[in-house]
């Protein structure tokens, strides 16, 4: 049993050095491409799916959605031919599983992956004025699933966009420094660190005690 484990880790390792190695194609700006040549921002895809995306100006739009990258995403209104729209497009869309995906921007220069100014995450939490996002390419595989880094980033109110540390140490300051004014979620942070992956736990109690002290300040007799 520990001999197949071992060997199944290193063919995961492997597979994990290949994709590592070849990592996708970077979004191409419909027009910087020859004439002549086939059109690359494009994508045959008959099984697109119905979503919406949010524009620049603020408005909802109907839309077919053929799949997202953190630096793309393939939409149509009609048809099988899908053209990729950049992050610098949207400012966000809903895809066919009703997964809200947001537009990553104003970041510190690297914190992105891949030399980009702006991506595409996925949103995992919203509440509370927190919003958490996961920006990482779509995993295809358990093996991706597994293997595959997630960048995560949080943000308050219109602030800017923070990688959400690895290192607890750094993590619990951030957290007790954003959470400040939930005096009793602060005292547990700072009596026991947490990891990653415990923080959407953290925001959604956070939301709710904005929620209620939200409605125990609304119920005040008026003067």
């Amino acid at each position: 049993m520990k001999c197949l484990l071992a060997a199944m880790l290193v063919v995961a390792g492997h597979f994990v050095g290949v994709a590592q190695r070849r990592p996708h194609a970077a979004f191409i700006p419909p027009g910087s491409y020859p004439e002549q040549t086939r059109n690359p921002t494009l994508r045959y895809e008959p099984g697109g799916q119905p979503g919406s995306y949010r524009g620049l100006d603020g408005h909802w739009h109907p839309v077919q959605i053929a799949g997202w990258l953190p630096d793309r995403v393939y939409l149509n209104e009609s048809g099988n031919y899908y053209r990729a729209f950049s992050p610098e497009e949207m400012t966000a869309f809903v895809d066919f599983s009703a997964d809200t995906v947001v537009t990553v921007a104003g970041v510190a220069p690297g914190k992105l992956g891949n030399n980009q100014l702006t991506a595409f995450g996925r949103q995992l939490f919203r509440g509370g004025g927190v919003q958490l996002v996961d920006v990482n390419d779509q995993a295809t595989s358990l093996i991706g699933i597994l293997f595959q880094p997630h960048r995560l980033f949080i943000r308050q109110n219109a602030d800017g966009w923070v990688l959400l540390p690895k290192q607890k140490a750094a993590l619990q300051q951030l957290l007790v420094t954003m959470l400040a004014d939930d005096a009793a979620l602060v005292a547990e942070l700072q009596a026991k660190r947490i990891g990653r992956w415990q923080v959407q736990r953290v925001l959604v109690r956070y939301a709710d005690f904005r929620t209620t002290r939200f409605l125990q300040s609304a119920a005040q007799p008026r003067p």
